[in-house]
């Protein structure tokens, strides 16, 4: 009988077939296999939460107390319609929503003397000498000196969105009142620093009564680029225009933030 030489070889073969196809399979399974299919490591929070701190621990006083954080970014030079349809900088509707803010605070504060009602306003950007900078100190609202202070803003640097939350948490949290609340007006994502959604998480481990509320208003950008944001806890709403703008800074203030009862 003549003996089939080619079994050996085919034997051969099909072992290393089925040794690739097992290697191939734990390979799959590891989950190890780089590029875009792979998981981004897990944000450790720990060094925000030491930062930002618990929030006070002390008896609270009674009050508002608000901060604006003002997006000045390279990008709020860019113009959108203003009221009348006219392109204007974004940086100018800007100073004057945060002006009608202002003089919004001031009215509450006038039939409510018995109450302290605090505003404050901090610009951010990424340049020198900080990521944000303090425009108005948290202090009884003052329409004149906003102003002034307003038309000093000047757009340029980066967007760090989340460190700018961080320096505004600090300032709320110093002020020992009871209804804390920020509100960022920003026109882009974040582009330096820590993400904004990773300061919210941990804002959002806080109790409840050490907790300000926040507000992103998503100013000539799509509000669908803070749903990080808005998983975490924060409320987000969008403006395209001057006129939006307006309308969505004021139904903030008279649905959320001035809110007799609270």
């Amino acid at each position: 009988m003549v003996r089939d030489s080619s079994r050996p070889s085919r034997r051969f073969t099909n072992l290393v077939l089925l040794v690739g196809i097992a290697s191939f399979i734990m390979w799959l399974r590891s989950g190890d296999r780089g590029g875009a299919d792979e998981e981004p490591p897990a944000v450790d929070l720990s060094s925000i939460e030491r930062e930002i701190g618990p929030g006070g621990g002390g008896a609270a006083r009674e009050g508002i107390a608000a901060v604006v954080l003002m997006d000045v970014s390279g990008s709020m030079a860019d113009s959108v319609p203003d009221a009348s349809g006219s392109p204007r900088p974004k940086i100018d509707i800007a100073r004057e929503a945060a002006r009608a803010l202002v003089g919004q605070f001031a009215a509450y504060a006038a039939v409510h003397a018995d109450e302290p009602v605090h505003v404050g306003l901090i610009e951010f950007s990424q340049r020198p000498p900080s990521a944000a900078r303090e425009v108005i100190p948290l202090s009884p609202a003052d329409p004149a000196r906003a102003a002034d202070a307003l038309a000093k803003l000047r757009p340029d640097g980066g967007t760090p969105i989340g460190e700018a939350v961080i320096a505004a948490i600090h300032v709320l949290d110093g002020s020992g009142l009871t209804r804390r609340h920020l509100l960022v007006v920003t026109d882009g994502e974040n582009t330096d620093g820590r993400e904004p959604e990773d300061v919210m998480r941990v804002l959002a481990r806080r109790p409840e009564q050490r907790r300000p509320s926040v507000y992103f208003v998503a100013f000539d950008v799509s509000a669908s680029r803070f749903n990080a944001v808005r998983e975490a806890g924060g409320l987000v709403l969008a403006a395209a225009n001057a006129v939006e703008l307006d309308e969505t800074l004021g139904a903030l203030l008279t649905g959320e933030i001035l809110v007799e009862g609270r």
